[in-house]
């Protein structure tokens, strides 16, 4: 057969068995050959002197680009570079072809592949096994070194190191931890190697999970498709991915500041005085929130319709009022939402355009969401009538956020649509620079815009834990440009979480508050003090250091990533590894470590760090200047609820601006730097017009910073002339320093173009300095909070105010003389006296985790803890916890106190971690049987994880074979294998013959195949190596001792690392709850075909009828406001038909149909399926009688197709009364666009009980309603 089709990954190429290299040749200057014995051919062809592609078709097939619906370009169009001259050889035993810099050799008997960077000479790439080529999946399977790491993958969820691990290229839209938001077929080695295959195709890429010796790539093609690329350090490797796909882009400026969004175009707001319900407004009232028309009042863009303080105009007048940053504004994030209320879409946009004039005049930014086409569709109502040209050109937008409304299954889909965007808004936005937030990326999404993670639920510390590693994978792998919402769309309402998260995010590209669907309004300022205070600080913090941010920013177009991994900086096994997975370095300067859980919080949420790992060196505590020497890891660092865990490097030169809300409020005459002197470092200023593509073609200014502190304690500070140009720069500015020292120095002198100035010390004015002890940088607190007294105390500092300068042509240089390094104590040291060993008390031992425990040791400030060649300190409890650790393995600590005048000899500790054979083990399962019980040992025992004295067991007096028994996981699982516990003594009703089969939806089963088991009390495993996704597991019983059933207990267990899906559950965060309700409400009558049901919705159609429906919504509605109690004994039943209020219409008509049941029986949810010509009628409302208690989720829906369907849908949630008997459901009613005469349908739908049985339609015989 053929090569060892090397999909996705690096290394020797392989052949199948029998196939042998036959020869080599030269087709062009940057290609050749590889000719086999069976007339095969292998491509290889250089873009670069370290980049080659490797095509490879089984069946015969030319070079090409990946296929795909709808068309889109993973690369760019000028991806090569100079190859130079191609080296060819041939010998018996292999041949080979090189660059100048790599080669790349085939082995003639067995086409195995190697790749050798011949700067170094070291082979980075190894094929040690044939590339497997199957129908529809090419497999690679490649060397996996020892101490080699591996990164990329896109945006996978909470993960950013691979090795040991399992992958997955594909569009899960699993928005959770273990999910994959931003798939892209990009991975690079730390063995010096990177891989792209070019390929639209989902894929999955294992690192060592199953053989820790290999890495198996496979994509599903046909085919071999594959750009390797040879470099020695990230940063180079991340160049080469950019050189075939595109840098990523450098977002506006106003894109650093935070955003907006919400729906200002679709909702009504109904006054409630009802307790705890509502949202309080400007006029001091509550109100309540509806999609449908509750009799409420509608709100609008601009409140031109006495609807101000509900309009998009409000939003940006809060932010001002309570002074909060905020950059754009998105005003149309909802389905059905649309900008305006007129009758066309030219009319439309000039409201967009209004709202535009108003934000731009306050110095924000407007966008869009987009949930269907950009361009004009006739068939489209002028509400959801979209023209990208026209809202860029004339409306002004310069933001664009796609969702799975618009991007569908993503791959070629996301990338083709934001690059429609990425041309039009330069194009008629004035060379705009576009901002573009996806989701749903590929390979490519970078060059056109940023990513977002998807819906999650906030006001939990899951939210903030896994994104923290999700954004360092995603810089690794070329999106660093990425963002989430501020805690989360979802949830809410939890202090803590909430302004941790808006810490933590001060030190990431964008922030973006995503209201509308929480239990809280989503604004900073929506949970009061001192949530309010507190946020407001970090987001001017942000402003402030806008400079900083911006020219990292530039950076990351072609250098290291804003957010940045430890090992970058850093690197050794444990930065390389997950260890470090909860801190960053954002920049060069600043190591961030979020607050990611409540380790021994308060009331008030003060509480501590640990686990901040510390490179070597001189690191300050940002807010207060505290010292810490680094090469340690730092556990108890205090975090009150105020205070981010923030350090930076000694040396570091921080850029900053005034505080500010926009970048319209930023003082652009005058420049401000903040040092922390330490040897010679440097900085170079970046800087443009952050509006347009001109820096693209070189137009910005860049500004060299020096600082130089020598031994004898004289630091000379130089800031460069600045080179470059842009429009609108300001070239006379004045200059701020602010010197962050230990002491008054001796002298301070400055020298600006070579001319010497004159400094007086005084407290303000140009051309002076002053020697402040200490500040308190609480600045921004509200005013009369309890937050504006508290005293956040900074280090001393140096401040100097140097005049303004031409500073294209005037260099500055700044001397202090007797400049004492900043070495503020961390007070962690303060007893005296002898130390002892600290005596170790028995440790808490579990399976992944170890928490060694001691007793207090008299004198000690603290402990350390010596562990995997690190040195874990300022240990100020009598425990720490270890997790991430190996089952079943030895492990060895050490553990000593330290005061003042030393430390402790250390104490030993050795353990062995635990065993947990249940631990994937699915829990919370049922069981039925079609065999009687025995009373007292029911079929609940065996699934009850208790194996001591409690079984299950037929009826002891009757023969129960052959008989069912059917296990429900309540949850959607990819199972690995089952576990059958006999009785201990293979006695009556052991289980010797059976038949398994399992089920998604308890109807269609799939076979596992038959078992025969010995008569015994062993366990009996059946291994599941297709890996079936599945909820039931059925058990047919053929053979059982004494032909009764019995069993200790069934175990269904999962592969590890997948997640569980629970039913109804479609924002997949692990529990069922109003915001998959709130979800549901958007997403009704969805079908399958719709670009936004396939992936994230799909996954909510849980009866698998291709539409989201009253049955699926009942799943969730099921489990709220206490659930529903079962007092409905019938099963549903009953007919539906519709009665319309004439025969035929005319234009302008009101069309009346009344919706009537006949014979209803338990009907606590129904949905009808109503289709219509737009061009016929215009639906108006649904009416229901004021006493129906269920909620109203009708959705009149156009769908990808074309056809237009109107779903009204009702289903109690809560404890409601059924619809039982004849009764008038509802009212539709609609307006005839032009004459007509009803032709009669059946009412087709469903009907729903409170056991979530359900009722398709019967059309009846006269054709008027349908037995449901």
């Amino acid at each position: 057969m053929l090569l060892a089709a090397l999909l996705l990954a690096v290394g020797e190429t392989a052949f199948a068995d029998g196939t042998v290299v036959s020869g080599i040749r030269q087709i062009n200057p940057t290609t050749v050959e590889i000719t086999y014995s069976d007339g095969g051919v292998m491509t290889v062809d250089f873009y670069g002197k370290n980049v080659f592609r490797l095509f490879r078709d089984p069946k015969g097939g030319i070079v090409r680009d990946p296929s795909s619906t709808p068309p889109a370009q993973i690369l760019v169009d000028n991806p090569r570079k100079d190859v130079g001259q191609l080296s060819i050889n041939a010998s018996d035993a292999d041949v080979d072809v090189s660059t100048a810099e790599l080669r790349v050799r085939f082995d003639r008997s067995t086409g195995l592949m190697t790749v050798t960077d011949l700067r170094n000479g070291k082979e980075v790439i190894k094929e040690v096994k044939g590339v497997d080529f199957q129908k529809n999946r090419t497999t690679v399977t490649l060397r996996n070194a020892v101490g080699e790491f591996f990164y990329g993958g896109g945006v996978q969820n909470g993960r950013f190191s691979h090795r040991g691990k399992r992958i997955e290229i594909v569009n899960t839209n699993s928005w959770t931890d273990g999910g994959v938001a931003s798939p892209a077929p990009f991975y690079w080695s730390t063995g010096g190697y990177a891989a792209m295959p070019y390929t639209f195709a989902p894929g999955a890429y294992d690192f060592g999970s199953t053989d820790k010796n290999t890495v198996t790539i496979s994509h599903e093609m046909p085919y071999l498709d594959l750009f390797l690329m040879v470099d020695t350090t990230p940063v180079a490797l991340l160049r080469d991915y950019y050189q075939l796909t595109g840098n990523p882009v450098l977002l506006p400026k106003f894109a650093f500041y935070e955003g907006h969004l919400n729906a200002y175009n679709r909702d009504y707001w109904k006054e409630t005085t009802e307790e705890g319900k509502g949202i309080r407004f400007e006029d001091g009232k509550r109100y309540v929130e509806s999609q449908k028309d509750n009799g409420g009042i509608k709100e609008s863009l601009n409140g031109e319709k006495q609807n101000y303080q509900f309009s998009a105009r409000a939003v940006i007048d809060r932010y001002k009022k309570d002074d909060m940053p905020l950059g754009w504004i998105l005003p149309n994030d909802g389905y059905g939402a649309g900008y305006g209320q007129t009758s066309t879409l030219d009319g439309n946009i000039a409201n967009l355009k209004s709202l535009g004039d108003y934000a731009r005049k306050n110095g924000v930014e407007i966008g869009l969401w987009t949930q269907s086409n950009l361009h004009p569709v006739d068939s489209i109502p002028a509400l959801l009538q979209r023209d990208i040209v026209k809202e860029v050109r004339d409306a002004g937008v310069r933001v664009l956020k796609t969702d799975v409304a618009w991007v569908g299954a993503g791959y070629s889909f996301g990338l083709n649509g934001i690059a429609d965007v990425a041309h039009i808004m330069p194009y008629y936005g004035s060379d705009a620079r576009p901002f573009i937030i996806t989701l749903d990326g590929w390979a490519g999404t970078q060059r056109y815009g940023g990513v977002w993670s998807g819906d999650q639920t906030g006001g939990e510390w899951e939210y903030i834990r896994f994104h923290i590693p999700t954004y360092i994978g995603s810089g690794l792998s070329g999106m660093g440009n990425i963002t989430s919402d501020m805690d989360g769309i979802f949830g809410g309402k939890n202090l803590s979480v909430n302004i941790r998260d808006f810490q933590w995010k001060t030190f990431t590209p964008m922030q973006l508050n995503m209201d509308g669907w929480g239990s809280n309004p989503k604004y900073p300022q929506a949970l009061g003090e001192p949530a309010t205070s507190i946020n407001r600080s970090y987001l001017k913090l942000k402003s402030r250091l806008l400079p900083y941010t911006y020219s990292c920013a530039h950076e990351a177009v072609t250098g290291k990533p804003l957010m940045r991994a430890m090992f970058l900086d850093d690197s050794n096994d444990y930065t390389h590894g997950s260890a470090t997975r909860y801190q960053y370095m954002y920049g060069p300067s600043f190591l961030v470590a979020p607050v990611y859980q409540n380790t021994s919080a308060d009331k008030e949420g003060n509480d501590v760090r640990n686990g901040i790992y510390l490179p070597k060196g001189t690191w300050y505590d940002y807010f207060t200047g505290a010292t810490y020497e680094g090469d340690c890891i730092l556990n108890d660092y205090f975090a009150p609820i105020w205070k981010l865990p923030v350090l930076v490097r000694s040396g570091a030169i921080i850029p900053m601006v005034n505080p500010n809300n926009n970048p319209s409020e930023v003082d652009k005459s005058r420049r401000v730097f903040e040092l922390y002197p330490d040897g010679k470092t440097t900085f170079t200023l970046y800087d443009d017009d952050g509006t347009t593509q001109k820096y693209l073609s070189g137009e910005g200014a860049t500004t060299l910073i020096t600082s130089d502190l020598n031994d004898k304690q004289v630091l000379t500070v130089s800031i460069d002339k600045t080179v470059g140009t842009f429009d609108g720069m300001v070239k006379n500015q004045s200059t701020t320093f602010y010197l962050n020292t230990n002491a008054k120095p001796k002298k301070v002198t400055a020298i600006v173009g070579g001319k010497k100035i004159r400094l007086t010390e005084a407290e303000q004015g140009d051309n002076t300095w002053q020697y402040v002890q200490a500040s308190n940088i609480n600045r921004f607190a509200t005013t009369n909070s309890e937050m504006e007294r508290l005293l956040v105390t900074k280090n001393a500092q140096i401040i100097v105010r140097l005049a303004s300068c031409d500073i294209t042509k005037e260099a500055v240089t700044l001397r202090v003389d007797g400049f004492e390094r900043l070495r503020k104590s961390n007070e962690t040291l303060r007893k005296k006296g002898v130390l002892t060993s600290p005596n170790l008390l028995e440790a808490d031992v579990q399976s992944y985790s170890v928490t060694p425990k001691w007793a207090p040791v008299q004198n000690a400030d603290y402990y350390e803890i010596a562990f995997n060649g690190q040195t874990y300190t300022t240990i100020r409890h009598n425990s720490l916890l270890f997790d991430d650790l190996q089952p079943a393995t030895d492990y060895d600590f050490k553990v000593r106190a330290v005061n003042s005048e030393g430390a402790s000899e250390w104490t030993p500790l050795h353990v062995k971690t635990a065993v947990n054979p249940l631990e994937y083990a699915i829990k919370g399962l049922t069981a039925t049987s079609t065999a009687r019980d025995m009373e007292g040992f029911e079929i609940h025992r065996l699934v009850d994880f208790n194996t001591t004295g409690d079984i299950w067991h037929t009826y002891y007096y009757t023969k129960a074979v052959p008989f069912d028994f059917t296990v429900d996981l309540h949850s959607t699982n990819t199972l690995d294998k089952l576990q059958y516990v006999p009785r201990a003594n293979g006695g009556n009703g052991t289980i010797t013959k059976c038949d398994i089969a399992v089920s998604k939806d308890g109807k269609t089963w799939t076979e596992i195949g038959p078992q025969q088991w010995a008569r015994d009390g062993r366990t009996k495993e059946v291994t599941l190596s297709t890996h079936p996704v599945a909820r039931y597991v059925k058990v047919s019983v053929k053979e059982a001792v004494g032909n009764f059933g019995s069993g200790r207990e069934f175990y269904v267990f999962k592969v590890p690392g997948t997640k569980t899906i629970l039913p109804g559950d479609i924002n997949l965060d692990g529990k069922v709850d109003e915001n998959d309700f709130t979800s549901y409400m958007n997403y009704t009558g969805l079908k399958k075909g719709d670009a936004d049901f396939d992936g994230y919705i799909s996954g909510g159609d849980i009866n698998g009828n291709g539409l989201i429906d009253a049955y699926d919504i009942s799943n969730v509605a099921a489990q709220l406001e206490g659930g529903w109690t079962n007092d409905d004994a019938e099963p549903v039943a009953g007919k539906i038909y519709y009665e319309y209020n004439r025969k035929s219409y005319a234009a302008g008509d009101d069309v009346i149909i009344k919706v009537r049941g006949k014979g209803l029986r338990s009907v606590n949810a129904f949905n009808l399926v109503f289709p219509y010509s737009p061009k016929e009628m215009k639906f108006v409302k649904v009416e229901t009688d004021p006493s129906m208690t269920m909620r109203n989720l009708t959705y009149d829906r156009r769908h990808s197709d074309g056809s237009q369907v109107l779903y009204p849908t009702f289903v109690n949630v809560g404890d409601h009364h059924t619809f039982n008997g004849d009764a008038d459901l509802l009212v539709i009613r609609m307006k005839a666009l032009k004459p007509f005469t009803v032709k009669a349908q059946p009412a087709k739908g469903l009907l729903v009980d409170k056991e979530l049985r359900s009722l398709t339609p019967n059309p009846s015989p006269n054709g008027e309603g349908s037995d449901m």
